[in-house]
């Protein structure tokens, strides 16, 4: 959710676009051309990471790692300032009204305002940072868009050769499709399994009684899930599994509440068929396709500009070419936009 839309740090291949060190303004860590990268702004986008990925896992101040991703993160805000200058050359612009359809996506995704605002607090993330890491990556998109709108689309055949050649990829493990009611006591799972018993419809009991709030208005349906490692509690994947297609639990305690477990159909592990992928393999081809030709057309363009690194952010390593996408899978400069959670 909004940890998504925050994904700021591209991991970068570290492309030989700094000219020197030194000679930068106090507060500065790069420049590009004229345009100073503070140490202000590189402790902002070293926060934005911690509301994204939290302090669990990530490196002390005081840590060579820590250096490192400083190094790493600068090396992003230097690729992030060059896309922005080449947008603003082509007049590429976003509006107030475009960021704020972004964050009336994200409200409803988070459940209303309120816990939007909740989500906003616990990331330690401001509305004003929010809309200007929603700016960079609109502007970012729209300039990926200019730059790779010529790129082909992919062909079934191109789709159907990359199936036949990775059909590994494509194996998929049993799964069952599953509904269920979520109670908070073993008295009211009783009772909704009695009603069951007595031929009580499983959709109409589960949008009365299931606190589940995902899944109680499409009548507890979970959709298909893997018979193993299914991400559910020990305790349902236990029930779950030994039920058959066409068969209901009873009251199966978890730390949630008690689950009632229906599976309706099991299905087999195996291959996917291609008509099942298609359209996932040619937008996954696509999306590769239009990130190589971006990251051709910046190792074209990178060199128009004069980049310094202060003494301690320079790249450790240089000569490499073209530019990673990254964590986020995007170009240089670009956050994601509103996603599901």
């Amino acid at each position: 959710m909004i940890k998504k839309m925050i994904a700021v740090l591209f991991v970068l291949a570290l492309v030989p676009v700094w000219i020197g060190c030194g000679g930068l303004p106090k507060s500065a860590v790069a420049q590009v051309n004229d345009k100073v990268i503070t140490k202000e702004d590189l402790d902002k986008r070293i926060e934005d990471l911690k509301s994204q990925y939290g302090d669990q896992g990530f490196p002390s101040q005081d840590s060579p790692q820590y250096k490192e991703l400083q190094k790493q993160v600068v090396q992003s805000l230097v690729e992030q300032q060059i896309v922005l200058f080449e947008a603003d050359k082509r007049g590429i612009t976003v509006t107030d009204d475009e960021i704020n359809q972004q964050i009336d996506q994200l409200k409803q995704m988070s459940g209303g305002e309120d816990k939007f605002n909740q989500t906003l607090t616990s990331r330690n993330l401001t509305l004003d940072r929010l809309k200007d890491l929603i700016r960079t990556s609109l502007i970012a998109q729209k300039l990926s868009d200019q730059v790779t709108k010529d790129v082909p689309p992919v062909s079934d055949q191109d789709a159907q050769n990359y199936y036949n050649s990775n059909q590994a990829l494509f194996q998929k493990p049993e799964t069952r499709k599953v509904s269920a009611i979520l109670v908070a006591d073993q008295a009211t799972a009783n009772q909704v399994k009695a009603q069951l018993d007595a031929g009580g419809d499983f959709a109409t009991l589960a949008k009365q009684y299931s606190t589940d709030a995902s899944s109680k208005n499409n009548g507890g349906d979970l959709g298909e899930i893997p018979s193993q490692n299914s991400g559910y509690p020990a305790e349902f994947e236990s029930a779950m599994d030994q039920l058959q297609a066409g068969q209901t639990s009873g009251p199966v305690k978890t730390k949630s509440g008690y689950y009632i477990i229906r599976v309706t159909q099991i299905i087999p592990a195996g291959v996917q068929p291609f008509g099942q992928v298609k359209e996932d393999i040619k937008s996954q081809l696509e999306q590769t396709n239009k990130q190589t030709a971006f990251n051709n057309w910046y190792d074209s363009i990178k060199g128009n500009y004069k980049v310094q690194y202060g003494d301690d952010y320079a790249p450790t390593e240089t000569g490499t070419t073209g530019t990673g996408t990254g964590a986020t899978g995007q170009a240089p400069g670009q956050t994601q936009g509103a996603t599901t959670p």
